[in-house]
């Protein structure tokens, strides 16, 4: 059997969208910016890389591209990227026609989310891979190719290079990402790096220079950077200096990032507006003090508020987009939902658009198991008790007053009072559509659609 010399990473796909199954859904691509790195500095050693997303598309047909572009089989393992438990039936299923096309192909699987929590679970549950990956792999990537190392899940600083976007296949239809630091440590109960300490930004000159980098790399076409960090967390001196920097080589790139509503100061705001922050992802969550408790999100509810009050006036005065997330909770009631609704219509002039979904518990029984007993104490319960072994993914009852069935009415009824389809396609367009994906192509799919699944206000000419 001839073999390439090629190392291919292969972002595992979903067999359906994560929350509701639609055009629109299907329509989004997340670009695995984790497997781009690893990707990347194989790249930089020597090696013939590339990345493929699974994204919707079948198992069988992204296995049968890489076996007629000849990247199937290879001397080198097959790099697999879980990066959500929704992906791992995909993945299963990839899996099992590698092997059975070529039972000597190595499958190496990585996905520190998956991977990390249990790999005797996952070992059960994917029996193709040769070796799991359960952290970050920087600093293993290239003796993976070869060798067996002893992995962990061990932190790893933020690379030091600039992620080859030109390595994923159909890359001009993905918005690049440029990774800012890692770790959060804040605590949330909901949140897998709740430990994992925050580490310290590089310099905003470093930052500005990826930019360039990133922007050559699509030949100078309008871009809109996703700054990836777990929680964004410059403070006015840094984002003044990557303003400065963004000034001195003359970048004009709108750009996207996420962070917590509470640590971002409006000076820090404004600077980062200059430097081209043009849409915001704000973890809010819930503006109700007894849910702000629950989750441990802040020990000062008022405080939390009035910092999240605080921004997103910031947002409004400096023409940044803010998309509010809004998390139902364990012990979520009509009553606590409706304090959030109400802070949030206070301030509806600064909110772009609002993604509200009830709290899951990700992971196999090991680690799920103790979430799910603190929901417990909360009033939630499981809407299966299998969920976590079977899965890995454990819906629940929020409250006696929340069913899930209910709590899932909600979330679509709270994003539709402060969504329509014009704003729903202003955000998702900024950063998960194709590029070349337009507005008319938007609105054909929403006509297409069942507007009971969409989570936006649908205008009344394209309502099928």
């Amino acid at each position: 059997m001839d073999r390439s010399s090629s190392v291919t990473f292969v972002s595992a796909g979903m067999l359906s969208p994560k929350k509701r199954d639609h055009i629109l859904a299907r329509r989004q691509l997340y670009l695995n910016y984790g497997a781009l790195s690893l990707a990347t500095k194989l790249e930089l050693s020597g090696y013939d890389v590339a990345l493929l997303h699974g994204e919707h598309r079948s198992p069988e047909d992204v296995f049968r591209y890489l076996k007629q572009t000849n990247r199937f089989p290879s001397i080198y393992p097959l790099m697999i990227s879980i990066p959500s438990f929704y992906a791992l039936p995909w993945a299963q299923a990839f899996c099992k026609l590698a092997k059975t096309s070529d039972p000597q192909c190595r499958v190496v699987v990585g996905g520190r989310w998956v991977v990390g929590p249990d790999p005797m679970w996952l070992r059960a549950m994917l029996p193709e891979a040769d070796v799991l990956a359960p952290g970050l792999s920087e600093s293993v990537i290239e003796r993976l190719l070869t060798e067996r190392p002893v992995l962990s899940r061990s932190s790893e600083p933020t690379p030091n290079f600039t992620l080859n976007h030109r390595l994923v296949e159909g890359f001009r239809h993905y918005q690049p990402s440029i990774e800012a630091s890692r770790g959060c440590g804040m605590g949330c109960a909901f949140c897998e790096e709740r430990d994992i300490k925050i580490e310290k930004l590089g310099e905003g000159d470093a930052l500005a220079a990826s930019m360039a980098i990133v922007h050559n790399q699509y030949s100078g076409e309008e871009i809109h950077p996703y700054i990836q960090a777990s929680m964004f967390l410059p403070n006015a001196r840094w984002a003044e200096g990557f303003a400065n920097a963004m000034n001195r080589q003359s970048l004009d790139i709108s750009w996207r990032t996420e962070t917590r509503c509470d640590v971002m100061t409006p000076k820090t705001l404004e600077h980062l507006a200059r430097a081209g922050l043009r849409v915001i992802d704000l973890g809010l969550e819930t503006a109700s003090p007894r849910q702000i408790l629950a989750m441990k999100k802040a020990p000062d509810p008022n405080r939390y508020l009035a910092a999240a009050s605080d921004l997103l006036a910031a947002c409004h005065d400096n023409g940044v987009k803010a998309k509010v997330n809004v998390l139902l909770y364990a012990g979520e009631t009509r009553e606590t939902l409706e304090e959030t609704t109400a802070w949030l219509d206070a301030r509806r002039d600064a909110v772009a658009g609002v993604s509200v979904g009830p709290v899951l518990a990700y992971g196999p029984p090991k680690t799920a198991n103790v979430l799910i007993e603190e929901w417990r104490g909360l009033g939630a319960r499981p809407i299966d008790e299998c969920s976590a072994a079977a899965t890995g993914i454990t819906a629940m009852h929020l409250s006696a007053d929340f069913p899930a069935e209910e709590a899932e009415a909600a979330s679509l009824a709270t994003s539709r009072h402060f969504m329509d389809q014009d704003a729903y396609f202003a955000l998702k367009s900024f950063s998960y559509y194709p590029r070349d994906y337009a507005r008319e192509d938007f609105d054909r799919d929403v006509a297409a659609s069942d507007p009971k699944l969409l989570p936006f206000k649908v205008h009344e000419t394209t309502s099928p």
